[in-house]
């Protein structure tokens, strides 16, 4: 997993645990990284088992 693959994942992992749900415009400026690219890593981290570091949801 990429670096930026674990930052979106502790971010929202961290959101969750505090019953926040972050919307796109501020994972956006929490990463630094445009909302195409976000999409992209949350989905595939959605497709990742939780075994194996993924959402797994």
């Amino acid at each position: 997993m990429s670096d930026f693959e674990r930052k979106v994942k502790q971010i929202l992992l961290n959101d969750r645990s505090y019953d926040r749900s972050p919307n796109m415009d501020a994972l956006e400026q929490r990463t630094g990284h445009d909302k195409k690219e976000i999409e992209e890593t949350i989905k595939k981290l959605r497709e990742i088992p939780r075994s194996q570091g993924g959402l797994g949801l």
